[in-house]
């Protein structure tokens, strides 16, 4: 790895900026090892005291690891300690539920423009088999289960945007934000044929967007979707 030499005073925080520039340019990665303390002050072209507080800084914003008679790591991050407080908070929050759907439209709508430019056959045939689902479970009148697979619809159009962050963070909020409304969710395939043919059409239009590779198309039927979703659901929560 080249670094830059450093000139201003601030020496230990430019230090700090190139590691975390190396890490957003993916040149330094979890788990990578860096270099001693010594070999860092030659090619930063600074005292070690410098590299000294420049490492002591990126442990605290818990970039590093220091390991002791083995060096010092990049650290791999568990996004779940980041992501699980807000889904909890999510999950026992009455009225965050409500900025939640907010959330979703924002985030789903996106979700699916970028599932429509990144999706594999696979994920697209994935995606396919939980509409399948979804409509064997209304032709038996199975609510519980139809509700279920919506859910994995939607994580499927996650997946396929292949963004590991963003679909860790679906999962995990979505997750919680299920428990606290499911039986809300569930009103939706108990209210009458209709509504519940209504949802499954609104999926298919999803789908069918994403197979034509068609981002725009594929966000605004998520949104449409979403809001029509939004409007039942307030029903039974507010």
């Amino acid at each position: 790895m080249e670094f830059t030499p450093i000139k201003t005073r601030r020496l230990y925080e430019e230090i700090v900026e190139q590691i975390k520039q190396l890490l957003s340019d993916g040149k330094l990665k979890p788990g990578d090892k860096l270099l001693a303390e010594r070999e860092m002050a030659e090619q930063f072209q600074v005292s070690r005291a410098s590299v000294r507080e420049a490492i002591r800084t990126l442990e605290m914003l818990g970039i590093i690891d220091i390991r002791p008679g083995e060096g010092t790591f990049i650290r791999d991050t568990e996004t779940d300690n980041i992501i699980r407080p807000l889904a909890m908070f999510l999950a026992v929050e009455r009225s965050s539920l409500l900025d939640m759907f907010e959330m979703r439209r924002i985030f789903e709508t996106a979700t699916a423009g970028l599932a429509a430019q990144r999706a594999t056959q696979e994920e697209l045939d994935q995606i396919e088999a939980m509409l399948e689902n979804m409509r064997d479970r209304l032709n038996v009148q199975d609510p519980a289960k139809g509700e279920e697979f919506d859910a994995a619809f939607h994580y499927a159009v996650a997946e396929a945007t292949h963004n590991s962050l963003l679909t860790k963070l679906f999962k995990t909020v979505s997750e919680e934000f299920a428990k606290a409304n499911s039986v809300a969710r569930r009103q939706l395939y108990q209210t009458g044929a209709e509504n519940a043919q209504k949802i499954i059409d609104q999926h298919t239009e999803i789908l069918d967007a994403i197979r034509a590779r068609s981002a725009e198309t594929a966000s605004k039927a998520m949104h449409a979707h979403l809001v029509f979703a939004e409007a039942q659901l307030r029903k039974w929560i507010v």
